[in-house]
């Protein structure tokens, strides 16, 4: 990978969360400065008394800050490393196991320190008028509550989406094999992302809501405050939590419908592929939801069915084709049935003297290049290669498939066996080894062709 992208994508993760939770951090500041009525009222008195203002708001923010960009920082940088490392083509297998725990624990990590900043800033703003008098323990409370689980929670549900959507394209490099249980990182289920952002979409702007009218209510009721500024200031406050909570729904809606439709688009293309034939491609698996165990099931799938793949290949060069596709559809039974076929006997003269002369792996060369021409053969006039027996073969026309004309078949492969014979030895004298003379027979009536053998062992053949 380049580095310059690979540094730029570490800078997102981090940078984009921090802008984020200072955005959101400036939208909760100027919702208890200027717009709820009585945290108005009461907390102004703090604030102009010890010079608390937007400028002491950015301060803190940005120690805040600066102590998440640090933590996260920190917490990445061994992920910055080996995920470079792993880009270049070192083996995951190096990772070590500490570092693959931190690699899936990473959303949930940076989010967790974005509550803890947030709940930070509520201690400070909330507490601070405490300490000198000019707060009430209700207004503490509604302030830090506002930071902690209304700033705060949506954020954690942000950062979380945002961190995950940019981590998804790294993680499968620290589990190329998938199966993120196995690094010990908490599971966030879709159903709790769902619920999580339902609550903190719908619910959450509903109870600040009924908050803020409670409030104005008793405001009203206790006199002493304009009842018309009342009502025009919790006008401002429901259009300005309305349009907060449209907007905080929206980038919610979207992280998340991301977080689904990626891994989702991603088995849909995989599916594809496999329909069309291609069992060697992988899905990569970049969570521990049930979308990530869904993608390991079906990785798991297609490795059973190249394994099975690759059996039945090995299984058709032990016998011919044509066998091996009746035992996969019919399966192996003992037993045989009658029918009109042709056997072909072939055999290579004096084999064994010329075994006896030369050394045994030239004799295995050997036998591979005369039986690789002769099968050939018979194969393309439609006979099956039933066994080899060391110099002999027997091969057979009409079983396992009726051929009508299966003696003629075997009379026309027997007469192009002699011309491949003629192509074997000429490629043995130009490699200065001894020529091949065979003999062909063939027989052609009713046979009795199946499987017989044992239960465990058996071989198809005719009688």
């Amino acid at each position: 990978m380049n580095n310059t992208n690979h540094n730029r994508d570490f800078t997102l993760l981090i940078g984009g969360a921090l802008l984020g939770n200072f955005a959101s951090a400036a939208v909760i500041f100027f919702y208890f400065a200027y717009i709820d009525l009585e945290t108005f009222r009461v907390n102004r008195a703090f604030w102009r008394g010890t010079q608390i203002d937007w400028t002491t708001f950015v301060v803190v923010m940005l120690l805040l800050g600066g102590l998440a960009w640090l933590s996260d920082a920190l917490y990445a940088r061994p992920l910055r490393e080996w995920d470079r490392r792993l880009a270049d083509g070192e083996s995951a297998a190096n990772v070590p196991d500490a570092v693959r725990r931190r690699a899936a624990n990473l959303p949930l990590f940076m989010a967790l320190v974005s509550l803890g900043m947030w709940a930070a800033a509520g201690l400070f703003f909330g507490g601070g008028g405490l300490k000198f008098g000019s707060t009430t323990v209700p207004i503490f409370w509604r302030t830090f509550l506002g930071a902690a689980v209304v700033g705060g929670l949506t954020d954690l549900l942000l950062v979380f989406l945002f961190v995950e959507s940019l981590w998804r394209r790294h993680l499968p490099r620290f589990f190329p094999a998938g199966h993120l249980s196995q690094a010990q990182a908490p599971r966030i289920s879709v159903g709790l992302r769902l619920a999580a952002g339902l609550l903190l979409t719908g619910v959450m702007p509903l109870i600040v809501l009924g908050a803020a009218a409670r409030n104005s209510a008793l405001d009203i009721m206790q006199g002493g405050i304009d009842p018309y500024e009342i009502l025009r200031r919790l006008e401002t406050t429901v259009l300005f939590i309305v349009g907060v909570a449209l907007v905080s729904n929206l980038a919610l809606s979207l992280l998340t419908a991301r977080s689904l439709l990626q891994p989702l688009g991603a088995l849909t293309r995989a599916m594809r592929r496999v329909a069309g034939g291609d069992l060697s491609m992988r899905v990569p698996v970049d969570s521990s939801d049930e979308i990530g165990g869904l993608a390991d099931r079906f990785n798991d799938m297609l490795a059973d069915l190249q394994q099975a793949q690759r059996m039945r290949d090995l299984f058709g060069k032990y016998v011919s084709r044509e066998v091996a596709a009746q035992v996969l559809k019919d399966g192996a039974m003992l037993g045989g049935i009658s029918v009109q076929a042709t056997a072909l006997f072939a055999d290579i003269r004096d084999f064994t003297g010329l075994a006896e002369r030369l050394p045994p792996q030239e004799v295995v060369g050997l036998l591979n290049r005369y039986y690789t021409r002769m099968v050939d053969v018979i194969v393309a006039e439609g006979g099956i290669v039933n066994k080899f027996g060391g110099d002999s073969l027997l091969a057979i026309f009409g079983a396992p498939i009726r051929q009508p004309d299966h003696a003629l078949r075997a009379v026309r492969a027997a007469w192009q066996m002699t011309r491949a014979l003629a192509e074997v030895n000429a490629e043995q004298m130009s490699l200065s080894m001894p020529t091949l003379t065979i003999g062909v027979g063939i027989s052609s009536g009713e046979v009795v062709a199946g499987n017989v053998g044992g239960e465990a062992r058996l071989e198809y053949t005719v009688i």
